[in-house]
Parts: structure tokens; sequence; C-alpha cells
């Protein structure tokens, strides 16, 4: 019969995201004996928490049409994930911060910082970007509704 060795490890290092765990101890048959964890978060560079409300006078102030901003993103989303694009490796690669930057760009602040008295802009430049994906456009051609109406998603959300 065979008798396996213990092996003796100093120390050993997981990284997984934040955290960082750390073990010491002596491995015997793959298990480990006489050992402590200790687990410590690593900043990441990004801010721990949201900021705690929005601006008065923009989108994300406004409960209703930031989630109707919301939920046009998710549709987007949605309907880019039906393209035969989507999942490919290589520059075709879809990323969903995407709209996000786009919308930045082209609005001159983050989405939900946009001054309400351009919300018309914004969904009708989201509304744009669902109809022109490929789903978007066979839905369009079917006379199949890409999103909801304002008025169709309160409505439907008052009922809920």
């Amino acid at each position: 019969m065979k008798r396996s060795s213990s092996r003796r490890v100093e120390k050993a290092t997981i990284t997984n995201g934040a955290n960082v765990t750390s073990i010491a101890g002596s491995i015997i048959h793959g298990g480990v004996h006489n050992s402590s964890t200790t687990i410590n978060q690593i900043p990441r560079g990004r801010r721990s928490s949201r900021p705690t409300e929005y601006p008065a006078g923009s989108i994300g102030s406004d409960l209703e049409q930031r989630n109707y901003v919301r939920y046009l993103v998710q549709r987007y989303h949605r309907f880019r994930e039906a393209d035969s694009s989507f999942g490919r490796s290589g520059p075709a690669r879809f990323s969903y911060a995407v709209i996000f930057k786009n919308i930045e760009r082209k609005f001159g602040a983050p989405t939900y910082f946009i001054p309400q008295r351009r919300f018309d802009d914004l969904v009708k430049h989201l509304q744009d970007h669902i109809d022109r994906t490929s789903l978007g456009r066979n839905n369009c051609a079917r006379g199949i509704r890409n999103y909801a109406s304002r008025e169709d998603f309160l409505a439907e959300q008052e009922a809920q």
C-alpha cells in the first residue's frame, strides 16, 4: 500500500475579484489543517456607492422618466442580443455599456443626469436605436411594436 505524503504550504493567496483570501497552514491529503483565513477588500477604483440623489431637474430625479429610460435601454439590450452578431468574438462583440457611452457622447452628460427638458430627445434616440436592430427592423416590417409608448408603460406600472 502506497502512503501519500503530506505537503506543507507556508502561504497561499487566492485572488477572486475584489476579495483576497490568504490561507496559511499545512495541507494533508488535500485538506487544510490548522488554517487561518483572512479576507481583505481591495479598492477597485470605482465609487463605492451611488450618489444619494440625482440633481433637481435631471431625468434621474423624476421616477417616471428614469424608469421609462431604463425600460428602453433594457429593450435595446434584448433586441441586440437577438442580433446575429451578438456573442461573436473579435471586433463585433457586444458591450452593454456602449449605449450609455453613446448617450453621454451625444447629450454631453451621463444618462440619468440629462436635463428633463431633453427627455423627449433621449427617448427618440433610444427608440431609433431599438428600431435599427435586426429584430427591430423585422418587427416594424410585420407591424409589431418594438416598445410600449410612455403612456402605456406608465399605465402598466400603475396597474402592478
